[in-house]
């Protein structure tokens, strides 16, 4: 009987143990869902800001990218620039050595040409034992052109008779002007008797030339004086060989002029 009662005394504490298990039980429970809530508002949180700090930082690189490709245009345009600047700078030095050795009238090579071209053909000639021959030419008369008719009518004289010399000379020869009325040609690797042959075939074009007026007005017939010298021994020097020539030259002129003077 007093364990009865004992037993008795004991089940009424047992309720409220199994109640307060159930209260714990639901906070539990709505801990983890609170903590599931939290999580995936945090999470929703969190990816928002990944996205805009994702997208803040594809905006930062496309801008880094577009100021990449702008300074590359620009440092293109630089290069196109001093490219075309330094095309203009080579064309210009080449108009300026082609207009120091190049005779303003005729294009012929001029004196300056002509004197560092006999330099080194003379040089060559000498080392080689190559022939090479000089011929120097005066337009006859062509004071008595310019006086007669005007400086305009000679120098139409001067430019065709340098456009007949170019036209009778062979590419390895060299034509040039050498000032006034007088005109040079270099022949390499020709001795004497080539050197008259050019002549010759000169005298005739001259006087074949029917272009010699210009507009109507100017000389009917043009003739030239020559004097011709092979390199020989005795010439030590371009200076020596040139004055040979020279004289060859004043001879003819003294001579009555339309011919050629061998030195």
């Amino acid at each position: 009987m007093r364990m009865s009662c004992g037993l008795a005394a004991l089940l009424p504490a047992s309720a409220p143990a199994a109640a307060g298990q159930g209260v714990a039980d639901g906070w539990v429970v709505l801990a983890v869902v609170l903590a599931f809530v939290l999580g995936a508002v945090l999470a929703y949180a969190l990816g928002g800001a990944a996205r805009r700090t994702a997208a803040r930082l594809a905006r930062e690189a496309e801008a880094k990218a577009a100021e990449q490709r702008r300074q590359g245009e620009q440092l293109l345009a630089v290069l196109h620039e001093r490219d075309a600047l330094m095309a203009r700078m080579q064309e210009r030095e080449r108009d300026f050595a082609r207009l120091a050795s190049e005779d303003a009238l005729t294009g012929l090579p001029n004196g300056r040409a002509f004197d560092e071209q006999l330099a080194l053909s003379f040089a060559r000639s000498k080392r080689h034992g190559q022939p090479l021959s000089l011929v120097l030419l005066d337009i006859d008369h062509l004071k008595q052109v310019n006086e007669s008719w005007s400086h305009a009518v000679g120098d139409h004289v001067l430019v065709e008779a340098a456009r007949l010399l170019r036209a009778v000379c062979r590419l390895s020869d060299l034509p040039a002007r050498l000032g006034g009325d007088t005109f040079a040609v270099i022949l390499t690797d020709t001795g004497r008797d080539g050197g008259w042959r050019l002549c010759e075939r000169l005298q005739h074009a001259f006087a074949r030339h029917t272009a010699w007026p210009a507009d109507g007005t100017g000389p009917n017939y043009v003739t030239f004086s020559a004097g011709l010298v092979e390199l020989g021994a005795q010439d030590e020097a371009p200076a020596q060989f040139f004055q040979r020539c020279d004289r060859a030259l004043y001879l003819a002129r003294h001579a009555g002029g339309a011919r050629t003077g061998l030195g």
